[in-house]
């Protein structure tokens, strides 16, 4: 979550051996991808044919730092019917239930009709370079975009109410330049936050025109 960090132990690395060697002894092959360094996606298929429909079960390898924690962040607590630690609700619960329906899938379901692919992705918390990486490879890779799904289920928590629409966030950045001067000479000089000024008020009505002035959307509200 934008914390600084260093070292491997930060990182997914565990996660995704792991999940290559679950992948393995069940007998269906997996695609490590590398997104960054000490930070990869793991794709695995269970193919029953072009001809069917594919869904994909997503969920996200890393978790938030575990500062404030006041319960062992690593020794799951079972309480009341529940699981309690770090990545329990968000999102390591969400990817098992995937994980174990996957493998009853391929194990049992000798009449499956439709192509599983489980995505596992890597860095959803802070810049979401799991979910880029295949987004990106859909938008240029003509031998990927076959093997795009019809349907996704995201393993994000919701309560347990099935969510069919999200809001989306534009960011970017805006610079302005000025040149510096003495104080005593201002003439001289140039005031990038002047030049600033100006934008910061187009902004501000241009939100003013998205919230009170756009049609909302029937599921997110408005913008």
């Amino acid at each position: 979550m934008g914390n600084t960090f260093s070292g491997p132990q930060y990182l997914e690395h565990k996660l995704t051996e792991w999940l290559v060697d679950f992948f393995q002894r069940l007998g269906v092959s997996c695609e490590v991808q590398d997104v960054a360094d000490g930070r990869c996606n793991v794709i695995a298929r269970l193919d029953i044919g072009p001809a069917f429909p594919t869904i994909m079960l997503e969920a996200h390898q890393d978790t938030v730092p575990v500062d404030g924690m006041t319960i062992e962040p690593f020794a799951p607590l079972v309480k009341n019917g529940r699981v309690y630690g770090r990545g329990a609700c968000d999102v390591k619960g969400g990817m098992a239930a995937m994980l174990s329906a996957f493998a009853r899938i391929v194990r049992e379901d000798t009449n499956a009709n439709t192509n599983v692919i489980i995505y596992c992705t890597c860095d959803e918390e802070f810049t979401a370079k799991g979910a880029r990486h295949l987004a990106q490879q859909w938008s240029c890779d003509q031998d990927t975009k076959s093997s795009q799904p019809d349907f996704c289920i995201v393993a994000e928590p919701t309560d347990l109410n099935v969510i069919v629409a999200h809001r989306g966030v534009v960011r970017w950045k805006i610079q302005t330049h000025g040149r510096a001067c003495h104080s005593s000479r201002p003439q001289d000089g140039h005031s990038a936050i002047y030049d600033m000024a100006p934008i910061i008020t187009a902004l501000e009505k241009y939100a003013d025109i998205l919230q009170n002035h756009s049609e909302p959307h029937p599921l997110c509200g408005s913008p």
